[in-house]
């Protein structure tokens, strides 16, 4: 493999930081006392938590753009991946025990990040096919899926599962505005820095600073630009911090690398713990609800965690024998 697209091991260690946040972020959502959820430091804690998808997309838009490293590769095995990815996020939502429900197909429709992550994967496959100008139509598209945000909160074909992705106007956690733009602005973030602790890093960090801490004097201020460039800052920082320590911290950071390659199954062992699982009668949503103090959460948090991250350990122990 070319020195230009070996894996880069910080880029493990970010998304595993990022599911780490994840899962915490779940677990106090769902189990901290809603009287807690209600004080002024959970509500500022509330903005980090927010910086968690912006990162995963970001990470997976890098990522694309570092595997093929400006190299036209078959679409079609990364095009499997993504469908299967949008097939997972489908099922997650099946009202398995309640098909006949009236509002059954408006749960299988609903549309959150893992979808808005396939069809971001796709829209960059279709970029790469423009070659040498491919920077250029990622560009395009990401100033198009931030710019039309507001606009897309009104668009309506009166078709649900195609609605789904405008707008969270009928249930939907997430949509492609502006979301898709996050791992836009990560693919094009390799084509400025290969990933390495350069000069490139510190102008990228520099990039996310302006991003991040200008916005309140920008044009729009409280508008949706402010929303998506300013989290986008927060990444690109977070990014260039990561790769900075990565490799000093190698030693002591092995189970989070492991978590970020299993960031996937990480993800569904999880939800399904918190929201499908019956443990025993009923799944940990309504067996504890929102109840418990901060020492319960992290409790709960560390015990999910824990849970789904051996299970991704077995996951990638059992594709090693499989090779």
């Amino acid at each position: 493999m070319p020195p230009s697209t070996q894996r880069l091991l910080w880029l493990d260690l970010f998304r595993g930081l990022a599911v780490l946040g994840m899962v915490w972020t779940h677990s106090a959502n769902t189990f901290l006392d809603a009287r807690l959820q209600d004080t002024a430091w959970y509500h500022e804690l509330s903005y980090y938590h927010g910086l968690i998808a912006p990162a995963f997309f970001w990470i997976a838009g890098f990522v694309r753009e570092h595997v093929t490293a400006g190299k036209p590769r078959p679409a079609l095995p990364a095009l499997k991946r993504l469908l299967m990815v949008l097939l997972i996020a489908y099922l997650m939502y099946v009202p398995w025990n309640d098909l006949l429900h009236a509002q059954a197909w408006r749960a299988v429709c609903t549309v959150n990040v893992l979808h808005c992550l396939a069809i971001s994967g796709m829209l960059m496959l279709l970029a790469e096919r423009a070659g040498r100008w491919r920077h250029a139509v990622v560009a395009v598209m990401m100033v198009l899926f931030v710019g039309l945000q507001k606009s897309a909160e009104s668009w309506h074909t009166g078709v649900l599962f195609i609605d789904q992705y405008f707008n969270r106007n009928q249930g939907s956690l997430f949509a492609l505005f502006p979301w898709v733009g996050f791992g836009l602005a990560g693919f094009l973030t390799r084509g400025l820095w290969s990933g390495r602790v350069d000069g490139k890093a510190a102008l990228v960090f520099v990039l996310g600073a302006l991003l991040a801490f200008a916005q309140p004097y920008s044009p729009w201020p409280d508008g949706p630009p402010e929303f998506f460039l300013e989290r986008l800052g927060w990444v690109m920082m977070a990014a260039v911090l990561v790769a900075c320590v990565a490799e000093r911290l190698s030693a002591v950071t092995g189970w989070l690398r492991l978590a970020g390659r299993e960031s996937l199954l990480l993800y569904v062992v999880h939800l399904m713990l918190i929201h499908a699982v019956p443990l025993p009668r009923q799944p940990l949503q309504f067996l504890i609800g929102m109840t418990q103090p901060l020492w319960g959460g992290f409790l709960i948090f560390g015990g999910l965690f824990a849970v789904s991250l051996a299970l991704g350990w077995g996951n990638e122990r059992r594709k090693v024998r499989g090779k």
